[in-house]
């Protein structure tokens, strides 16, 4: 009887994954052409997936049973107070599902992120050349996965601003106040002014264990953002300006993030492969 209900419980576990990222292997082989463009994103897909900042694994975790994930936002836009950005090049994220066989526990563990700096949309700032601006997402300690159908994710995100003189440490939110995401596949309940928005359910889109492959998109349009902070070497009247123009601090109600992602996944006892 404990045999079935440990088997019952992983296959809980491997569910949300099960033929997901296996894609990739036929990729990387050559062994079958791609599939045509799923309809839940317009971009193609990465030549290849990177695993390596898979995080370890916990005290009293197991690989049997817990899952590497790594995500690639592909596309999208992040409508931060007066920012309307496009996402122009990848963003990628990487995090386990985690099993501890002795509580049946499974553990959401955040790996890392990866994002390139992105120009703010020319005169936001001023004049485009001279004071050029760009932004850069990073994680802000902030990661959760719960139990969803629809494939929820929280995540804290900080947003670096990049110009010289900005100085190096200015920051639309922090680690101690995160622009706080609760990302979904389904349909939104934001205040007003935002009305609702959905994104696209997870869909095969490669499949050959032990890896998989995904297409979603993910979206958000209740959280609030933070102001800016750190700008222009701590200066105070600095922050000051960089909320006028960012339009920062932004209730919740007026901001807006879209992801157009691949997720690709694998067992932890095949990451040596």
């Amino acid at each position: 009887m404990k045999s079935r209900r440990k088997s019952r419980l992983l296959s809980r576990v491997a569910l949300p994954f099960a033929g997901a990222g296996a894609a990739l292997a036929v990729a990387a082989s050559g062994a079958q052409a791609a599939p045509a463009l799923p309809m839940t994103n317009p971009d193609p897909m990465p030549s290849s997936f990177d695993f390596s900042d898979c995080p370890a694994l916990l005290p009293g975790y197991q690989a049997a049973g817990s899952t590497c994930v790594t995500v690639v936002v592909t596309s999208g836009t992040f409508q931060v107070g007066n920012f309307n950005q496009s996402i122009t090049s990848p963003i990628r994220m990487t995090f386990g599902s985690q099993f501890n066989v002795t509580t049946r526990k499974i553990t959401p563990v955040f790996g890392a992120m990866h994002a390139d700096k992105m120009l703010v949309q020319p005169g936001l700032f001023g004049d485009p050349v001279v004071t050029a601006v760009y932004a850069q997402p990073e994680f802000a300690g902030v990661f959760d996965q719960p139990t969803s159908t629809d494939f929820k994710i929280k995540l804290g995100l900080k947003i670096k601003l990049i110009n010289p003189v900005l100085g190096n440490n200015c920051y639309i939110a922090s680690n101690s106040d995160p622009i706080t995401l609760n990302l979904s596949t389904g349909t939104t309940s934001p205040p007003p002014p935002n009305t609702p928005i959905t994104g696209q359910a997870a869909e095969i889109v490669l499949s050959q264990p032990p890896l998989a492959v995904r297409s979603a998109q993910h979206v958000d349009n209740a959280f609030g953002v933070g102001g800016a902070n750190g700008c222009a070497f701590g200066a105070g009247v600095t922050d000051w300006f960089v909320n006028q123009v960012a339009g920062t601090p932004s209730a919740a109600g007026k901001n807006t993030m879209i992801f157009n992602e691949y997720i690709a996944s694998k067992p932890y006892t095949a990451l040596g492969s």
